[in-house]
């Protein structure tokens, strides 16, 4: 074949292709611009109410159910006592998990507002020897006052809500879209868990993040196949009252019923966590985070019990400064003074560089509990040798002079 025909191949070829891709163009566009009904992408019915017809989807899932490597029935085995604690809420002392929802939205906007609507409610709660999980949606603006009424109905039957970031976004914006509907919430005043912020407490030193996704996958185990990201559902739900398609809608129903999933197994997993650190983590640094929840607590011999728990982990350097820190104050809070002088003097070794407070507190230490102002000096002069910071220098010389003047007097009483 000669060059002109190899050319002129290679142009037909290339409008070949050209065809094919516009004939594709025209089908998506196509695909895109047909209407299809929720009902038939999403398995469901339509429910009445005072104020017209509003979608529910519902599944269920049985005893053995697994999100990850967690059961949803496990959280039967996970006392109020815990979760309160988890919480810091003495009110979920009496919860009662058969009268609790677990809840998520999906919204018209992340940040909130009067101009943010709810356009899908996942409700999820234990029924008999399964786990419901029931899904609100709004078809278009007009039939958000019958979503509300269908969702009321249920919520009326229970005491408490779990969510995740559920105190400052998903109440407080399901409160707002109430008022505005005219209509009052059956959930008036719940025990509310929110689970972000025990999550934070408990891996955000471990963890890239806290969002609910990242703790699934980090914390439980959990894979999504082919989730859309939480960030562009507002747009997937825009898109759809523009086309009316609701093709790409089913998959933020799957985004929420795996997130209501998610919340009760997650419940479980905390509380594992926080009632057997020891057996329930292999990382050094979860067992730091329950140490330091009773540190808060002013739980001390907890604390220093898994603070020297932890330090038994390959952790980074930082990190054993900081527990090492922690545990030094949690044994003094005690009245444990050895092993707070054990923490100090370990600090100072292994820090590469100075660190003010450790040689303050064992000044402290020599100086006023065990009357050994030799001790105390030297510790002191230590630190005047290395520390270069004008104001510190001058608290030490001030406490090297007073120390002085005390081992004057010691030694005048000798003689």
């Amino acid at each position: 074949m000669d060059l002109k025909s190899r050319l002129e191949k290679i142009d037909q070829l290339k409008k070949n292709i050209n065809k094919i891709t516009q004939s594709q163009k025209r089908e998506s566009i196509h695909i895109v611009n047909q209407e299809v009904k929720i009902e038939e992408v999403v398995s469901g019915k339509f429910i009445s109410t005072p104020f017209g017809e509003s979608f529910i989807r519902e599944n269920y899932f049985p005893k053995d159910y697994r999100c990850g490597e967690v059961e949803l029935f496990q959280i039967f085995q996970s006392s109020a006592k815990t979760i309160s604690n988890l919480a810091r809420d003495d009110r979920l002392k009496e919860i009662d998990i058969n009268k609790t929802v677990f809840l998520d939205t999906e919204t018209t906007g992340l940040a909130g507002g009067a101009g943010t609507y709810i356009f899908l409610v996942g409700v999820g709660y234990f029924e008999e020897d399964q786990f419901c999980v029931r899904q609100y949606f709004m078809r278009d603006y007009n039939e958000e006052r019958a979503l509300l009424s269908a969702l009321n109905e249920l919520l009326a039957n229970f005491k408490a809500v779990v969510t995740y970031n559920g105190k400052t976004f998903d109440l407080p914006l399901m409160e707002s879209r109430y008022i505005m509907s005219g209509m009052k919430m059956s959930l008036k005043d719940p025990y509310h868990f929110d689970l972000l912020y025990p999550a934070r407490r408990l891996w955000k030193r471990r963890l890239e993040n806290c969002s609910l996704s990242t703790v699934e996958r980090d914390i439980l185990g959990v894979i999504r196949d082919d989730d859309v990201p939480g960030h562009l559902i507002p747009e997937i739900y825009f898109r759809y009252l523009r086309t009316k398609n609701a093709r790409a809608i089913k998959q933020v129903f799957e985004h929420n019923l795996q997130d209501i999933i998610s919340l009760v197994a997650l419940v479980s997993r905390m509380c594992f966590l926080l009632e057997d650190p020891l057996n329930n983590t292999e990382y050094g640094m979860d067992i730091f985070s329950i140490g330091k929840m009773f540190d808060e607590e002013r739980e001390y011999e907890q604390s220093t019990h898994y603070y020297t728990e932890a330090l038994k982990h390959n952790l980074a350097e930082e990190e054993v400064l900081e527990i090492l820190r922690l545990a030094s104050f949690a044994y003094k809070r005690q009245g444990k003074w050895k092993e707070a002088e054990e923490m100090w003097k370990e600090i100072i070794k292994r820090s590469r560089e100075f660190i003010y407070y450790p040689y303050e507190e064992l000044a402290k230490y020599y100086e006023h509990h065990l009357k050994d102002y030799q001790k105390a000096e030297t510790v002191v002069k230590e630190a005047l040798n290395i520390e270069e910071n004008i104001f510190l220098r001058e608290k030490l010389q001030y406490r090297l002079n007073r120390i002085k003047c005390k081992l004057l007097c010691q030694a005048q009483k000798l003689s």
